[in-house]
């Protein structure tokens, strides 16, 4: 199932959608992508990857997306709320039916992959000034997980300091 974590920035989403894979395919690969860092052009190359000669500058050999190379292991998109529309109905589509088509290919490849997003977007508002489709919200939000930020959940520190300390020493 996928899961959506929500919060505001800071508050550990990403630590959280590591431990949820860390718990479930420790040994599968975990790849963590912000999707705030993408630019826009590069989306659809970089989440389904593309077969060789696909668009001018590709690889001869085409290119792995980031959901082929999270196969059998969890696929993390960070700032999900910024995908732009365009790819948003070719990510649903993905999501559906369990298989992509690499950009310049016929050919389906299909995709065992967990998929958790996070955002500290409200994406029902983003939903609303018609920035993200409804339906890809629904898909993605089947385990919905909100984080409150640190000033709401002080018990917390003490945890977290030891943590970090134990890192550092």
């Amino acid at each position: 199932f996928n899961v959506l974590i929500t919060g505001e920035s800071g508050t550990g989403k990403s630590k959280l959608a590591y431990e949820i894979h860390r718990v479930f395919k420790p040994d599968a690969p975990f790849l963590e992508v912000n999707c705030a860092s993408i630019p826009q052009n590069l989306f659809e190359s970089e989440l389904f990857g593309y077969v060789g000669g696909a668009f001018t500058g590709a690889l001869e050999r085409g290119k792995a997306g980031y959901f082929e190379m999270a196969k059998g292991g969890t696929l993390f998109l960070d700032e999900i709320g910024e995908i732009p529309v365009e790819v948003q109905a070719k990510l649903l589509q993905v999501l559906q039916s369990k298989r992509l088509y690499r950009l310049g290919s016929s050919n389906p490849t299909q995709i065992d992959v967990r998929v958790i997003t996070a955002t500290n977007a409200d994406l029902t508002r983003v939903i609303e000034q018609g920035q993200f489709r409804q339906d890809l919200y629904y898909r993605l939000n089947v385990y919905p997980i909100e984080i409150p930020p640190l000033r709401e959940r002080k018990q917390d520190i003490y945890l977290l300091i030891n943590n970090i300390l134990q890192k550092v020493c």
